[in-house]
C-alpha cells in the first residue's frame, strides 16, 4: 500500500454537509474560525473568498480546503456587506444541513458547504502537511472531473432530502477530500517543503516507505541512509530540511500514531500494541506514549471507546 493511502487510512475522517447554498447577489457570509477544516463547492456560478490576507476567484467545479480556526468571507463580488453565518442561517433556526436561501434578486451563486473532522490526528503527518487553503480548480482535467462528478453527486443528495441524505452526503464528501488531496499532490513543486513534498522525494520517499511499512525494526539513521542510497549525513540533512523533523523523531511520532490507531481497537492489548511499534518493553512504550499523546495508552484507548459509543 503507498502511503497516502496507508496515511489516509489512518486519519479517521468524519465529515459533515453544512448546506446547500442557494445565493444571489448581491450576498456576503463571513465566518468565524472554527476547530474544524471547511471546505466549500461550488456547483453554479461564481464567487471571492477572501481568507489570511488573500482574495481567491472561485469558479464552478472549483473546490477549496480551508484549515481549521482559520476566519474567512465569501461574496458575490469584492465590497458586497458580508453578514454572520449566524445571519445566513438563521432561516433555518440556526441549524445546518438542507438547502439555505440567501441574498437578493441578482445573479445566482450556488455552494455545497461542510467541515471535516480529523480525530486524534495530532501525529499524523499528512493532517500536519495540509496547506492553510487547498484550491483545487476544476479545469477539465481528468482528475478534476472526477471532482466535479462527486460534487454532482452531493447536491443531488441535497436537492432530493430523501431519508439520510446527509449521511450520504457526508460520505460523498469524504471522497471529495481524498480526490481534491490526490489532484493537490500531484500539483506540489520540487520548492515546497513538507510531508507531501517528501512523498515524491526519490530519496526521502523511500525511507518514509520503509518506516511506515516496518515501524517495528530498529531503525537508525544509517539503515533508512542505506536504504535511500545516499551517505548519512546528507539524508540526515536533507530529511530535516524538507520535513522540520530528524529521522527518527519522525519515526517516533509515526509509531505513536500508529499505537493510537491500534488502541482504538479493543482486541488489541497494550503490549501487542508496544510490540508492533518497536517497544521491548510496556514500560518505555507508556513512557513514549505519554509524552507525545499526553497521557496513558490505557486512558486513551477508554477516550477513545467512549467516543466509539456516542
Amino acid at each position: 500500500m503507498d502511503i497516502l493511502t496507508e496515511t489516509l487510512r489512518s486519519v479517521q475522517l468524519r465529515s459533515q454537509i453544512y448546506g446547500r447554498l442557494e445565493m444571489k447577489a448581491p450576498w456576503g457570509m463571513r465566518v468565524d474560525g472554527h476547530d474544524v477544516t471547511t471546505f466549500y463547492a461550488l456547483s453554479r456560478g461564481g464567487c471571492v473568498l477572501d481568507v489570511g490576507g488573500r482574495r481567491l476567484t472561485l469558479a464552478p467545479g472549483d473546490v477549496v480546503f480551508l484549515r481549521a480556526r482559520l476566519a474567512h468571507a465569501l461574496r458575490d463580488r469584492p465590497g458586497s456587506r458580508a453578514v454572520s453565518a449566524e445571519e445566513v442561517y438563521a432561516q433555518r433556526g440556526g441549524r445546518c444541513g438542507g438547502i439555505v436561501h440567501y441574498g437578493g434578486e441578482g445573479a445566482p451563486t450556488t455552494i455545497v458547504a461542510g467541515g471535516l473532522h480529523f480525530t486524534d490526528a495530532r501525529l499524523n503527518p499528512l493532517v500536519a502537511s495540509l496547506p492553510e487553503v487547498m484550491h483545487v480548480k476544476g479545469d477539465g482535467g481528468v482528475a478534476t472531473r472526477w471532482l466535479e462528478s462527486t460534487l454532482q453527486f452531493v447536491a443531488a443528495e441535497m436537492d432530493a432530502e430523501l431519508p439520510g441524505h446527509e449521511l450520504v452526503a457526508g460520505r460523498l464528501a469524504d471522497v471529495l477530500f481524498v480526490q481534491a488531496l490526490r489532484t493537490h499532490v500531484a500539483g506540489v513543486t520540487c520548492e515546497e517543503a513538507g510531508w507531501l513534498r517528501a512523498l515524491w522525494d526519490p530519496t526521502l520517499g523511500v525511507a518514509l516507505q520503509r518506516m511506515h511499512e516496518r515501524p517495528a525494526d530498529p531503525w537508525t539513521v544509517e539503515a533508512l541512509a542505506r536504504a535511500a542510497g545516499v551517505s548519512r549525513s546528507a539524508f540526515a540533512a536533507r530529511f530535516k530540511g524538507v520535513l522540520g523533523l530528524a529521522p527518527l523523531e519522525y519515526l517516533t511520532r509515526w509509531r505513536m500514531h500508529r499505537a493510537a490507531d491500534m488502541l482504538a481497537d479493543e482486541a488489541a492489548s497494550t503490549a501487542a500494541v508496544a510490540t508492533a511499534v518497536g517497544y521491548d518493553t510496556d514500560g518505555a512504550f507508556l513512557k513514549a506514549f505519554k509524552r507525545h499523546m499526553g497521557e496513558t495508552p490505557g486512558a486513551y484507548r477508554r477516550k477513545a471507546r467512549a467516543r466509539e459509543s456516542r
